[in-house]
């Protein structure tokens, strides 16, 4: 008390000499004072051991910070993982498990996290016993593979994907039918959305799913005139039940495009209008043509479909921006005015170069696959005019073969000459004429001759070669055809 006392009057005496310097000692006086008594009330270095987390909290379940903790939390984990899931939108809905759309536990998190708060002076514990009061929640350390899951996702996306029905001429009524939208599922912003719903313990997921809004709508087509055939074209198909498959094709392919319009100065795809030439879509396996080879393949005759197109939009003055000759002669067609095509890589590509829309008329029936092109008016008169420039033989390929007897020859595939061809293509309007020129080349194809090495009553007749039921192959020298206004003419010269 002395002391105290003294050191009152000492402040006294200062104070009344120097006033300034009375201020400045009490100020000194007080942080000192203060921070002393912060020091004794919050001392960070004083935490006791019994102080530290006993458990976290995980989706409301108390795990404690031990050995039994982390067996409890990784069988959460794995609980989560191995539960169902089920993902809707468009119209579909999927159910599967999180570890099959590549959901799978992080252990190593686990130990990780249990490890740190189970030491009293870790940066975890700290912030558990600062932050949160000593209880904290934590998510279960689980995690999304993004490859297994994109995986899953696009066999979904075949499924739900829905191309946009553009508005087309319907002819059997005569009127237009009207648009429809399409569906694309959105694969990865579909992923963020199922890693949300994992990390929260979700059971399901609204998949992110697009509208496609269709290129052509019914408002657009509402004073069409398809009153005129600006060209046209047919080609013969096979009527024979071993060739049903091809038929079937031919048509399936003709009723996609009959009435697809094609607006002013619009580019129209073969590839993007049929779209893929798969079974999902109704498309069968028939006689292709494969490096100048007949096999089977999935779609076959879609080419005559393409074709007789071509064909048609030739003579009808339509602009032809890209279009590839097949690596042999077709039968059904004239040698210059056939087209390949082979989804998604070879693809006939026609513009409308007019100022009205024209419609695509398609019809298959009594063994002629026929199409218009359809419009307000025939404006041109076109012409074709090839002549064959070169010819090259065909190569002989004689193939050994035990299945069938010794002497005997087939005839696998019939040769056929390659040729460089001419053409001139020449549209006339109002007597004003313009000419065009470009060539085809198509290489020769191998003629294969199967010859039997077996003696008599040694073979499998199951087992021999089928031989080559074609006609030899025989394109005329030249060939002039015309199209116009109640005209039609084609001459040949061999």
């Amino acid at each position: 008390m002395k002391s105290l006392f003294q050191l009152k009057q000492k402040i006294i005496l200062i104070r009344a000499r120097k006033p300034l310097m009375f201020d400045i000692v009490l100020l000194l006086l007080l942080l000192v004072f203060g921070a002393s008594a912060a020091m004794l009330i919050h001392a960070p270095w004083q935490h006791r051991s019994d102080e530290k987390p006993a458990f976290i909290i995980v989706n409301g379940q108390k795990i404690s910070v031990d050995a039994t903790g982390r067996n409890e939390l990784r069988q959460l984990a794995r609980n989560q993982v191995s539960g169902e899931v089920v993902l809707s939108g468009g119209g579909i809905s999927h159910r599967a498990t999180w570890a099959s759309l590549g959901a799978r536990a992080e252990h190593a998190s686990i130990d990780r996290i249990l490890s740190e708060l189970a030491l009293e002076d870790s940066a975890a514990t700290k912030y558990l016993m600062e932050e949160t009061g000593g209880e904290m929640s934590v998510r279960i350390p689980v995690s999304l593979d993004s490859g297994a899951a994109v995986e899953a996702l696009v066999a979904i996306k075949e499924k739900l994907d829905r191309m946009p029905r553009n508005a087309k001429f319907d002819f059997k009524s005569n009127r237009v039918a009207p648009e429809k939208n399409g569906l694309s599922l959105d694969v990865y912003g579909t992923l963020e959305r199922m890693d949300d719903a994992l990390q929260q313990g979700n059971s399901t997921v609204a998949m992110k799913v697009e509208t496609v809004k269709p290129d052509v709508v019914a408002a657009e087509l509402k004073n069409i005139d398809v009153d005129s055939v600006a060209g046209f074209y047919e080609t013969p198909y096979s009527r024979m039940k071993k060739d049903e498959d091809r038929t079937y094709n031919v048509s399936l392919g003709a009723s996609i495009l009959d009435g697809h319009v094609i607006m002013p100065g619009e580019l129209f795809s073969f590839n993007d209008t049929l779209g893929d030439r798969s079974q999902a879509r109704g498309f069968r396996y028939a006689p292709v043509i494969a490096a100048g080879k007949i096999v089977e393949g999935m779609g076959g005759g879609t080419c005559q479909v393409a074709s007789t197109l071509y064909a048609a939009a030739f003579f009808a003055g339509l602009t032809i921006e890209d279009r590839v000759p097949h690596s042999r002669p077709s039968s059904y067609i004239k040698l210059g005015l056939d087209a390949t095509v082979s989804y998604p890589s070879k693809d006939l590509k026609i513009r409308n170069p007019f100022e009205y829309p024209v419609v695509i008329h398609f019809k298959v029936e009594e063994g002629n696959a026929r199409v218009e092109i359809r419009a307000q008016e025939r404006p041109f008169t076109v012409s074709l005019l090839r002549k064959i420039i070169g010819t090259t033989p065909y190569p002989v390929r004689v193939v050994s073969d035990a299945n069938l007897p010794l002497g005997k020859e087939v005839v696998t595939q019939r040769g056929v000459p390659g040729y460089k061809v001419s053409r001139y293509r020449i549209i006339e309007r109002d007597k004003v004429a313009y000419r065009f020129q470009s060539f085809d080349r198509y290489p020769p194809t191998v003629e294969f001759v199967h010859k039997g090495t077996s003696p008599p009553g040694a073979v499998n007749e199951k087992e021999a070669p089928k031989p080559d039921m074609h006609k030899p192959y025989r394109a005329s020298a030249s060939l002039r055809m015309v199209q116009g206004q109640d005209l039609w003419y084609e001459k040949t010269h061999n």
